[in-house]
């Protein structure tokens, strides 16, 4: 492409605040891969939900290049970090814990939670580094609009104003004790999805994002103050002292929202579906999961 084009291209993305960051690199992992982490000796753990059938979801290990199983017998997992030496994923209505060796046991079931769970979700490390946040989607089914692919429901819609508001957050030690931290019936966090804790010695605080209406908020007082909207299909998410990065699933895209100039722009857009990404502070990149495309995509982040 001639170069005045391409400069006059970099203007319009530039005005339009689109600056898509060119991965440094995309991995193929497998099947619908949904979250990732860091874990022993700096190797990444993706989950991977697979196919339908109850037991055939893993997690993978990534070497470098090399892709391999590591915990099978999972059924649907979805977030996951490493805590406590240990991996910590949801799965469906239970959560597991996974041992150096892939080993995986319960952590917490169905029958642990005060509540009846549906659909676990997104997993953060909370701030005491024993335990975990964990969000309670509830069916996620209603709220996408069956004329489209991967559409949800105009929000000023009759569908969207009759969507249950049944999602919540709970906190679950390493040693499975369960308590709710943030309780359903809020209409501005009917679908939690992405949820993190600040970084930084003067933040450390709970976000959570709502899928359906875009919003991630902070749970400060016991109370929610919402912080970015506009970002429909809230997944990955995460939280530092400049900057707040959001994935959303059904649009593809990879957003940062500006702390100090309260500026939100996508930063890369292009894929499939953006799931629950990885913040690796240390090489200053997200590490985005493709669902549909089975793949990770790393982006620079400044």
């Amino acid at each position: 492409m001639p170069r005045l084009i391409l400069s006059s291209l970099a203007a319009l993305l530039l005005a339009s605040g689109i600056t898509s960051a060119a991965p440094t690199k995309t991995i193929k992992v497998g099947q619908s891969p949904e979250s990732v982490c860091r874990g022993w000796g700096g190797k990444l753990y993706v989950t991977m939900i697979n196919g339908d059938q109850p037991g055939d979801g893993e997690v993978v290990e990534v070497d470098g290049e090399s892709v391999k199983p590591f915990a099978k017998g999972l059924s649907d997992p979805k977030g996951i970090v490493f805590v406590g030496n240990l991996l910590i994923t949801s799965d469906g209505t239970m959560m597991w814990k996974i041992a150096q060796d892939g080993t995986a046991t319960k952590l917490v079931e169905a029958k642990d939670f005060p509540a009846p769970i549906e659909f676990l979700n997104d997993v953060a490390v909370a701030e005491d580094g024993k335990s975990v946040y964990v969000t309670e989607m509830s069916s996620p089914g209603p709220m996408f609009d069956p004329s489209g692919e991967r559409k949800l429901w105009d929000l000023d819609s009759e569908q969207a104003k009759s969507l249950p508001a049944k999602g919540c957050v709970y906190q679950v030690s390493l040693d499975g004790k369960v308590k709710q931290v943030v309780p359903p019936g809020n209409v501005a966090l009917r679908f939690p999805n992405g949820v993190t804790v600040g970084q930084g010695a003067s933040d450390k605080q709970l976000y959570v994002g709502d899928f359906f209406t875009g919003q991630v908020h902070v749970h400060k007082d016991g109370k929610l103050q919402s912080v970015v909207s506009g970002v429909r299909g809230v997944d990955g998410l995460a939280v530092t002292p400049d900057a707040i990065y959001i994935s959303s699933w059904n649009q593809g895209k990879v957003w940062k929202f500006d702390r100090k100039t309260q500026q939100l722009k996508v930063v890369h857009e292009g894929l499939t579906t953006a799931a629950d990404f990885f913040y690796d502070e240390a090489h200053q990149q997200l590490i985005v999961p493709d669902m549909l495309a089975g793949t990770l995509v790393f982006l620079p982040v400044k």
